[in-house]
């Protein structure tokens, strides 16, 4: 966490203040004295403090020694900052207030500059992640498991992102006769209509609809797309399984429409396993 070297050997670092001294700061700004790079695969970009130079660890990325690595006092950063670095384990979201403008709250680096920092928001826009340039891939890779399979859509996402957003079917909620919310396996039509995702970081709910078992699913918050002027777009919570199965038939038919089959409908009594084994065989190739 450098932030600046001078020329006599000084450097100024981030210091983590202990709760004795923090009153309303956590972290305080400190001149240290450089500490020689005593070993080859040291990452001289570092700040290395006057620490016992055996305390100090050298992560690789993902545990992989032919990614990147960096050495660093484990003191100075988060638990879940030496996670993410070395195992890829992404912590929760953040409240983007409470993150210092240049650090990534991944790695937990300090960056030079502003434009090496990156944010991605929950459905709650105030919160979510900010993250560096070289967090960026593994960023990506972590999101990837729980959305691969609808990944194409965030591909898309992507390319248009600030032209137009991608549209996705999903399914309206089903009523009764009695006009009541029906999430039972009754079989009746479900209406589609194209909504768009409007997070991308998912969460875990547990499932208590199905009539065979109970499971935890990856949810995605989606936004009514195509909203009359002057109209509120409605927001919902709706899986990844569900938003697959919906759009599966524009695999092959860009102009699918799934009120043509009702395919959640079409689907209904493959069992769960039966469904994974489709969503893996079928999901987009991470890239």
């Amino acid at each position: 966490m450098n932030l600046k070297s001078l020329s006599s050997g000084l450097s100024f670092a981030v210091c983590k203040m202990s709760i004795s001294e923090a009153i309303d700061r956590t972290y305080a700004v400190v001149r240290v004295l450089n500490v020689p790079n005593e070993t080859d695969n040291m990452n001289p970009d570092t700040a290395l403090h006057l620490c016992d130079p055996s305390k100090l660890m050298t992560q690789h990325r993902l545990g992989n020694p032919e990614l990147p690595c960096r050495t660093i006092d484990p003191k100075m950063y988060e638990e879940t900052e030496v996670e993410w670095y070395g195992a890829g384990k992404l912590p929760p979201p953040s409240y983007m207030c409470f993150i210092i403008a240049r650090k990534c709250y991944l790695c937990g680096d300090m960056q030079d500059s502003a434009d090496d920092i990156h944010e991605e928001c929950t459905e709650n826009f105030r919160e979510g992640y900010r993250f560096c340039t070289a967090c960026i891939p593994y960023f990506r890779q972590a999101i990837f498991k729980t959305l691969a399979p609808i990944w194409r859509f965030r591909l898309e996402f992507e390319r248009a992102h600030g032209v137009r957003r991608t549209p996705v079917w999903v399914h309206r909620t089903r009523r009764d006769e009695f006009g009541k919310s029906d999430r039972t396996n009754s079989g009746r039509p479900f209406r589609y209509t194209k909504w768009f995702i409007s997070s991308w970081i998912t969460q875990k709910s547990i499932n208590k609809h199905d009539p065979n078992n109970n499971f935890e699913e990856d949810i995605v918050w989606v936004e009514e797309w195509n909203v009359p002027s002057g109209a509120d777009p409605m927001h919902k919570r709706v899986s990844v399984m569900d938003v697959f199965f919906a759009n599966r038939g524009s695999l092959t038919d860009p102009k699918y429409d799934p009120n043509t089959d009702d395919p959640l409908n079409q689907t209904r009594h493959l069992t769960l396993d039966e469904k994974r084994a489709i969503m893996q065989r079928e999901s987009a190739l991470f890239e």
